[in-house]
């Protein structure tokens, strides 16, 4: 888990729901605020209804979140809800918010003629997160550990860490918290 840190208000996930079906604004109230949400949005999926119509389910699974491309919704478990880190679970939601819109407008999530950390959609994800992490204030050490996964090697997380910075380079975006 990355270094704890005051975060502001936007980023606050309300940690009372329970196991169900929710609207994504019910687990981040104060979503609209975030100046993460420009990098999320496209004109034919303007962020304003991504928020109003993505939903969330906490559901009593293993794991951490991920999309569930035929309901579609965002899936939580509820271990993770309830034990995941403020920091982790606001970059998380931003995460997947991302690949809401990109089901929406008809990526295939789940590509598998791509490794997990060279699939486009995971990449523009985790570099919609590293870049607002930085902003909030996470430190190299911070990233790499909130990129790391339980699934990946540790060549793998190196080659995520190096498809992210590219694809935030690409883009004129500089930061100086990625390794």
């Amino acid at each position: 888990m990355p270094n704890e840190f005051p975060l502001p208000p936007y980023a606050l996930v309300n940690r009372a729901l329970g196991p169900g079906m929710h609207a994504y604004l019910d687990l981040l109230p104060r979503a609209a605020e975030s100046p993460a949400l420009a990098r999320i949005g496209s004109p034919a999926n303007p962020v304003e209804a991504l928020l109003r119509t993505t939903r969330i389910e906490i559901a009593e699974e293993d794991g951490f979140c991920w999309v569930d491309d035929d309901v579609p919704c965002i899936v939580f478990t509820h271990e993770y809800y309830r034990s995941g880190s403020d920091l982790d679970l606001y970059l998380d939601l931003l995460h997947e918010l991302t690949h809401v819109r990109q089901h929406l407008e008809g990526a295939d999530l789940w590509d598998r003629n791509f490794a997990y950390v060279d699939r486009w959609t995971e990449i523009e994800g985790y570099a919609v997160a590293v870049e607002e992490g930085c902003r909030l204030g996470m430190t190299p050490e911070d990233v790499v550990e909130h990129l790391a996964n339980p699934w990946m090697s540790e060549t793998d997380q190196r080659r995520l860490r190096d498809n992210v910075k590219r694809f935030l380079e690409e883009r004129g975006i500089r930061i100086t918290c990625l390794p």
